[in-house]
């Protein structure tokens, strides 16, 4: 991929508990498993959880840059600083959490726009950058999230999860105009059970037509995912043969085969020089 198609997956929820992280963590797994070159963002600075997740299994200094963890051309040093916090983790995959000199108690807007705009640097050794979100409905989280090529909301099936991600989407669609959003249904008793949560999501916004929703999958309730949990670990690498780790290797291949889309304009991840220009000016 050339910087101007690299894929930007953002794993949001408005309600906390929903399974954002696991779901984050595994399908950064799967995209590293089909080829990619993936770097995995911990965008939840209040309760970071992806480190934790995957304990275990980091190695590496956590204060590596992008030019020295990817091998990528000289960058100015604003952006090597906020690149810091480069580890590596299994799979192949790059876990990046920014350094805490690069964030206050608690990120603000301008921060957020500062921290994509400063990511540049990771373009020239990655293909699919996929963030862990903040629950809620921050400025700031929404703001990582909207610059985005992807959106994925999970939900699960408790029926607040449902409103919440329904306002959440509306947020983000009347603020920052995103319309295509992808839909995964976490901790299902049944299949039955994640088509019958993701209609009701459509039912709470079938009043505005802009909006699209797009069904990626459910992920069955499965012990093996508490089990991989309780040794900060990925189901992906405890049980690749599990129900979960085979609904998360359908989404993913799902995910992968989506055309990357053109940048809308707005504040993206890896814009293109030109747009930038036109975006400032």
């Amino acid at each position: 991929m050339t910087q101007e198609m690299k894929r930007v997956i953002a794993v949001s929820g408005c309600k906390g508990g929903v399974g954002k992280t696991v779901v984050a963590v595994n399908l950064a797994l799967v995209m590293s498993k089909l080829g990619q070159r993936v770097v995995l963002m911990d965008g939840n600075l209040d309760a970071p959880g992806v480190r934790f997740s995957l304990g275990s299994h980091l190695t590496g200094s956590s204060q590596a840059t992008c030019e020295t963890s990817f091998s990528a051309p000289a960058v100015v040093e604003s952006k090597k600083v906020q690149c810091e916090g480069l580890t590596d983790g299994p799979g192949g995959i790059r876990i990046f959490t920014p350094g805490e000199k690069n964030w206050s108690d608690r990120l603000q807007i301008a921060q957020a726009v500062e921290l994509i705009q400063g990511m540049d640097g990771l373009a020239p050794g990655l293909d699919s950058l996929i963030i862990d979100t903040a629950p809620g409905l921050a400025p700031e989280n929404i703001t990582l999230i909207q610059a985005a090529t992807e959106v994925v909301v999970v939900i699960n099936q408790e029926d607040i999860s449902v409103v919440d991600a329904a306002r959440q989407i509306r947020l983000l669609h009347q603020v920052y105009h995103v319309q295509q959003f992808y839909v995964v249904v976490n901790l299902v008793s049944s299949r039955r059970g994640g088509t019958k949560q993701f209609e009701q999501l459509q039912q709470s916004l079938e009043d505005n037509k802009w909006i699209v929703l797009n069904y990626l999958g459910a992920i069955p309730f499965d012990k093996s995912v508490s089990e991989a949990a309780a040794r900060q670990s990925a189901v992906m690498i405890f049980n690749e043969e599990c129900r979960a780790a085979r609904a998360f290797h359908r989404i993913g291949h799902q995910l992968a085969k989506i055309p990357v889309p053109e940048p809308k304009g707005r504040i993206e991840f890896f814009l293109p020089e030109r747009i930038k220009e036109r975006i400032k000016s």
